[in-house]
């Protein structure tokens, strides 16, 4: 559970930190990993419901650039939330551009999504692969990746509803009518807790 969202994450997120971690705790996840987009501001809420709920709290962050995911960076330790931070906050702050690749960060973990794997794989980097994209590991290239994968289930909303309220934020978001929105506008429907066993299966 590498990629989850509260409405921190603006316009695009639908849950509370508060839900989050219950929905978590009821499937009996034991870590969690908090990465709203381009932003940490709910990591001590979440942190403090976490240890409530007796789950491992990481923190985390999901960047991204008009629109598009690069990555997703997860502190290894606190100070990797230091390092993640100043990033974008020279990207809001400072006019600094975000590159397509991570920078070389020292305490930091980082996740690319099937459609933006760099050319070389630093130490701590690794690829997200999505139940639906299995399909696509017959691939050579791919497949001499394989010890660089991780699985990705991102969560975004919980119920049919949630999943709507996304879909209004994100056309919101874009100053646009829902029927107009692309499916690279919105999250995936399958983004929502599923079980560790119904994951690994």
């Amino acid at each position: 559970y590498l990629n989850c969202h509260s409405y921190h994450s603006l316009r695009y997120g639908t849950l509370s930190v508060e839900e989050l971690v219950q929905r978590a705790q009821a499937l009996g996840i034991k870590t969690l990993a908090l990465t709203d987009i381009n932003t940490v501001t709910a990591i001590y809420d979440f942190k403090k419901q976490c240890d409530k709920a007796g789950i491992k709290p990481v923190a985390g962050m999901e960047i991204r650039k008009d629109n598009r995911l690069l990555y997703i960076a997860i502190a290894r330790e606190f100070s990797g939330i230091g390092e993640v931070n100043r990033m974008i906050t020279a990207y809001n702050c400072d006019g600094a551009e975000l590159s397509e690749t991570a920078p070389r960060f020292e305490n930091v973990f980082v996740i690319y999504p099937l459609q933006n794997i760099p050319e070389e794989l630093k130490e701590h980097e690794y690829i997200g692969i999505r139940k639906e994209e299995l399909n696509f590991l017959v691939r050579s290239d791919l497949k001499k990746l394989m010890d660089r994968m991780v699985i990705l289930q991102p969560v975004t909303f919980t119920s049919r509803k949630e999943y709507n309220l996304h879909m209004i934020l994100r056309a919101i978001d874009n100053n646009t009518l829902l029927s107009k929105l692309s499916e690279h506008d919105t999250c995936r429907k399958s983004e929502y807790f599923k079980s560790e066993k119904e994951l690994t299966e």
